[in-house]
């Protein structure tokens, strides 16, 4: 019982010597930059007892790359990467890194049997004393106290300023000493990140709501919403319950906005020659040192997607950009371990990160997205979802699109095409509306200076425009459409690329349904989030602008209801027509108006979709535009579950079930093609 008490007092008695040797010491606490930030190495073994110091560095080297001359480094590699360092002003040690010369897990061991200090791939388990607040924007890479049971680590990133300030510090202290051990700086980072993981599971799901509450859809109706909902709907029943007239008059308004519609779908079309005439597949990055090129932040969130594990890390792996200046984070729920040992059994390649997000509500992948999003230090960051094969030069051709425009551009959205679209109908309509909408409807947008409702997958921000826009809004199930209007109203401009990510279409009626029903309810949420206070956000992006976002986001939803109910009166109204029966002026007027309607939307998004697919040579879909209406009453289908959802389960997320497709490519795919079938 003496022995344990004195062990006890002597670890405490350490823990305060530790503390004080280090407490307020320069250089330990680092200003987090985007350079010199790690990623995450695979694993090593290291430890014991610490290695001999060997000979000095040699004269006229930068310190952080003169002591590898001691490790028979090549003399000639160290001079390039110092002479580069002294031309560009980006780090020498960090040229290494840019132009894979050394990888930051080698690194790191020399830097540790330098100084005479202890190396490993992540922090050791036990309790840790000075973890990440949740309630800032990015994790740095601070020495971190973990008290474990054999007694107190302090962590230091495995960079050279750190490790030579704590070698200075504690000199020739043996105990100390032992009491140091170097890690890759975003393997501190993640430790330090979930070491608060409660706290930041609650950031991600109500960051949004406590900053900006009007503009989380977390409360489904404002307050003037709900009074006029209160007087709206009980009026409707009771004028309709008595004459046809109120249904003519409500069919014309909704003729009024379908017609506004139309029209702008004609000018789009109109629109669509004036686009520039580029070929993605003709694309050529511009030469760009590595050491120029900035760090990238890939984070993908995985729920139930086991099946697509391997195939997600090879596309990503095949990313045409620098391993030290890319960074991927694959979240997955707690829970989830069906996924989670998928990933660990995988040889994850240098910078991915596996990011466990504790289970809470909502359930959402925005969430998930939210309690990454402080680990990520790029400059730049992108979103990919599980089944998505991007494009090898998507990354390049982004940066370029940055780099040109300017601080105003504060996103870019790559099309979706899908790889499957020869499965079956279902497959085939899906890939003609992705063409149509990626290929067209977006840059048309962006060419009128619309605000863009971004797709769910493949948009690449500015990491402090994301941050500055409040994240995404994990109680929206549709957080990309919503992400793009809060830019808007914020004055930034989104933007379209050419280089795809290729994407597989649900090849089941149930999967595609539930997929579908989950769009038009974050839809919903989207436009009532944006409609609270009208006069606000007719100030921030202009009647312009105010008005597009309408006749896109809002177009859809109201067509979706009412196509239905115009392809019923039509049919009612022409067997009235056909029976003699149809008495009233009303009567043919409203057959008049449903028939237009209908013949409208169908013409002008047929030929719309036409000539997206012509421009791009996609071919072989004109019978199959003639099935729009079976189509398009699908969508019908979802779009009412998804009212009936929204008002009795508005944050449900239908996952989306992958990996059905006939396709058996399973990388980045080169070409797309549109499959006649």
């Amino acid at each position: 019982m003496m022995q344990g008490k004195r062990a006890v007092a002597g670890q405490a008695a350490g823990d305060g010597d530790l503390r004080a040797q280090f407490r307020g010491a320069p250089g330990l606490n680092r200003k987090e930059t985007d350079r010199g930030t790690g990623s995450f190495p695979p694993p090593v073994t290291t430890g014991g007892e610490a290695l001999a110091r060997p000979a000095n560095q040699a004269g006229g080297l930068p310190e952080d790359i003169g002591f590898l001359t001691g490790f028979g480094v090549s003399g000639h590699l160290l001079s390039e990467a110092a002479r580069i360092s002294r031309d560009t002003g980006v780090a020498a040690s960090d040229v290494l890194f840019a132009r894979g010369w050394f990888t930051r897990q080698a690194y790191g061991e020399l830097l540790a049997k330098h100084f005479g200090l202890r190396h490993a791939d992540a922090p050791p388990a036990g309790r840790v004393a000075n973890f990440a607040p949740a309630e800032r924007d990015m994790v740095g890479a601070d020495p971190l106290l973990i008290h474990t049971e054999g007694g107190s680590m302090l962590c230091l990133a495995a960079e050279h300023g750190q490790a030579a300030k704590a070698d200075e510090t504690v000199g020739g202290r043996r105990n100390l000493r032992a009491q140091i051990l170097l890690v890759p700086p975003a393997a501190l980072r993640l430790a330090r990140h979930m070491a608060n993981a409660k706290a930041q599971s609650q950031r991600a799901a109500l960051g949004l709501a406590r900053k900006s509450p009007h503009l989380s859809a977390r409360w489904r109706f404002s307050l003037p919403q709900i009074v006029l909902l209160l007087f709206l709907l009980p009026a409707a029943a009771v004028i309709l319950s008595v004459s046809y007239q109120p249904l003519f008059m409500a069919g014309l308004a909704l003729t009024v906005f379908y017609i506004a519609a139309v029209l702008l779908r004609a000018i789009m079309i109109w629109r669509l020659d004036s686009l520039p005439q580029t070929d993605w597949r003709r694309f050529r990055p511009k030469p760009a040192a590595p050491e120029d090129l900035p760090r990238y932040s890939i984070l993908v969130a995985l729920y139930r997607e086991a099946n697509q594990a391997g195939a997600l890390v090879n596309a990503l792996a095949a990313l045409d950009w620098p391993a030290d200046r890319r960074e991927v984070f694959l979240v997955c729920e707690e829970d989830d371990e069906e996924t989670v040992r998928a990933i660990r059994r995988l040889d994850l390649p240098q910078g991915f990160q596996l990011v466990l997000c504790p289970p809470s509500r909502p359930r959402t992948k925005p969430k998930a997205l939210n309690f990454a999003l402080p680990l990520a230090t790029g400059q730049y960051v992108v979103i990919y979802d599980a089944e998505d094969r991007p494009h090898p030069l998507q990354l390049r051709e982004a940066h370029q699109r940055f780099s040109r425009e300017g601080p105003g551009l504060g996103c870019l959205q790559a099309p979706l095409s899908i790889h499957n679209g020869g499965d079956n109908w279902l497959t085939a309509m899906f890939a003609i509306e992705y063409e149509t909408l990626f290929r067209g409807v977006l840059p048309v947008l962006e060419q009128f200076g619309g605000p863009l409702p971004l797709g769910g997958t493949s948009n690449h921000f500015r990491t402090r425009v994301l941050r500055q826009a409040g994240e995404w809004d994990p109680w929206n199930v549709t957080e990309d459409a919503d992400l793009g209007i809060r830019l808007a109203r914020l004055g930034y401009v989104c933007g379209t690329l050419t280089l795809p990510t290729w994407e597989e279409a649900p090849s089941r009626t149930g999967t595609w349904l539930r997929q579908r029903t989950r769009w038009l309810k974050g839809w919903i949420q989207t436009i009532l989030v944006h409609s609270r206070n009208p006069r606000a956000m007719l100030r921030e992006i202009g009647w312009r602008r105010m008005a597009l976002f309408h006749l896109v986001l809002t177009s859809i939803v109201v067509s979706a209801l009412s196509h239905p109910i115009f392809l019923v009166v039509f049919v009612l109204e022409a067997f009235a027509a056909a029976s003699g029966t149809a008495t009233q002026l009303s009567q043919r007027l409203l057959f008049a108006l449903a028939a237009f309607n209908l013949a409208a939307g169908y013409t002008t998004y047929a030929f719309f979709a036409r000539e997206v697919l012509l421009r791009h040579r996609m071919r072989g879909a004109g019978l199959l535009l003639l099935t729009l209406p079976a189509y398009w009453l699908l969508i019908s289908i979802a779009g009412w579950r998804a009212a009936w959802q929204f008002i009795f389960d508005p944050f449900r997320w239908e996952k989306t079930e992958h990996g059905l497709s006939n396709s058996t490519s399973d990388a980045n795919m080169p070409i797309v093609k549109f499959t006649r079938i």
